[in-house]
């Protein structure tokens, strides 16, 4: 658990982040007994959501097949060896010793960063060129496009007009990619989620923003 005082807060807040940590934030008036009494009352909370991040949490096992938009990437077990990934042309081959506990956060971990390195090296290939392209479709005017590991959006807009995409997206099939990126495109005129800006995301998307949006949630998860 992590404790920090944060100027211009006027409450004690927490939250859980992706990995199962919690991060407490108070302002500077508050004493180390307060902020203590109040996670000693959301305990139950951290708990149980820690417990969800948990059953959120993507596995990889072994004969899984992936496919990004360029490579497909195998997960194979192997009498002989050591963890390790290899490479030729667009394929990716990912080994698995037979002694290995493929539930492990050292072989998960491992499988994770294989291919979030072949979805970064993906992702900077397509997805500035696709926003500039959706971008100038559209009528929409933005910075820059960062390529990022987010752990739990898909993307997001800063107040500035800056898009973060999820190298994640390149999991997705097309319709969904444009959708997320259209989403955030949306959000450099809306800069939130009211009703103004999914009227927006809706004219631009053939009305069908809820839908893709349904479908990413039900389907899809984040690496």
């Amino acid at each position: 658990m992590k404790i920090t005082r944060r100027k211009g807060s006027s409450r004690i807040s927490l939250r859980v982040k992706p990995d199962g940590s919690v991060l407490v934030c108070h302002p500077w008036f508050a004493g180390q007994k307060e902020v203590i009494g109040f996670v000693m009352q959301q305990t139950d909370w951290i708990i149980a959501y820690q417990k969800k991040m948990i059953e959120k949490r993507v596995h990889y096992p072994v004969n899984t097949i992936l496919n990004t938009k360029k490579h497909t990437i195998q997960i194979v077990k192997t009498e002989h060896g050591r963890l390790q990934a290899g490479s030729k042309g667009n394929s990716v081959i990912i080994t698995i010793p037979v002694d290995a506990e493929e539930k492990s956060e050292q072989v998960q971990g491992f499988i994770k960063k294989v291919l979030a390195e072949v979805c970064r090296k993906e992702a900077k290939e397509i997805l500035p060129a696709r926003t500039c392209e959706l971008a100038s479709q559209f009528g929409f005017v933005y910075q820059k496009v960062f390529i990022k590991n987010l752990k739990s959006k898909w993307g997001s807009c800063s107040s500035n007009g800056n898009i973060n995409l999820n190298l994640s997206l390149m999991l997705l099939p097309d319709h969904l990619i444009d959708y997320i990126i259209l989403h955030e495109l949306a959000h450099t005129r809306e800069h939130n989620h009211g009703p103004g800006f999914w009227k927006l995301l809706n004219l631009i998307t053939n009305n069908k923003a809820k839908e893709y949006d349904r479908e990413i949630r039900k389907n899809h998860r984040i690496i």
